[in-house]
This record gives C-alpha cells, sequence and structure tokens, in this order.
C-alpha cells in the first residue's frame, strides 16, 4: 500500500511528539527522517494547526509585473481531510519533486 507524503508527515506528528517538535524547529531535517529530499533554495514554514486558531497568508509583493496576468499567486493543495501545501505557483515542481524521493525512498525501505 502506498502512503502519501502528507499523511506520513500528519501521523507521524500526531504520534511522536519529537518528530512533532524537530517539524517545528527544522522542518528539512524531519522531512529527511521520512526519506524526502528537499530541492535546494526551498524554504519550508510548517505550522501545527491548533483548533482555537484562524490562519490568514498574506501572499508575497510581486517585484515586477508578470508579462502574463495570473490568476493566482498561491496555490492550495490539498490532501484528504487532514493536510493542505499553501505555496507559490513557481514551487509546483519542488512540491512534485518532494513527493516522488518520499515515494521512492519509501518503496526502497519497504523492499528490505
Amino acid at each position: 500500500m502506498t502512503v502519501e507524503l502528507e499523511r506520513a508527515i500528519t501521523e507521524r506528528a500526531w504520534t511522536d511528539g519529537r518528530f512533532r517538535d524537530l517539524l517545528r524547529t527544522d522542518p528539512k531535517k524531519a522531512l529527511a527522517e521520512l526519506g524526502v529530499e528537499v530541492p535546494e533554495g526551498v524554504e519550508l514554514d510548517v505550522r501545527i494547526q491548533r483548533r482555537d486558531t484562524l490562519y490568514y497568508l498574506v501572499p508575497p509583493l510581486r517585484n515586477e509585473a508578470p508579462a502574463q496576468p495570473r490568476i493566482n499567486q498561491i496555490d492550495l493543495w490539498r490532501s484528504a481531510d487532514m493536510f493542505c501545501w499553501i505555496l507559490p505557483e513557481e514551487m509546483k515542481v519542488s512540491l512534485l519533486a518532494m513527493r516522488r524521493s518520499f515515494r521512492e525512498n519509501t518503496e526502497v525501505r519497504d523492499d528490505s
């Protein structure tokens, strides 16, 4: 059975306090424990959601006008009912690479 990256992160954070704390303080190291290779230049800001908090994201200011108008600056990717990525449109490829590295590294562990 294939486990999605987002499910693996969430379930591990729910059950492992050390991992949850590491997600907050050093998310790249936490994801590396799951076999995720974060592409060079990608910064991560992990928030552990609280039931009593509303989260508002302010998108980055563009430095210059785009050649073609874009419909969205920020994409919201949802995985099941437990996890979402909020990322600049240009980072989709990086997210897909992270998900691919998780799948590949998980398959290697499952085969051994």
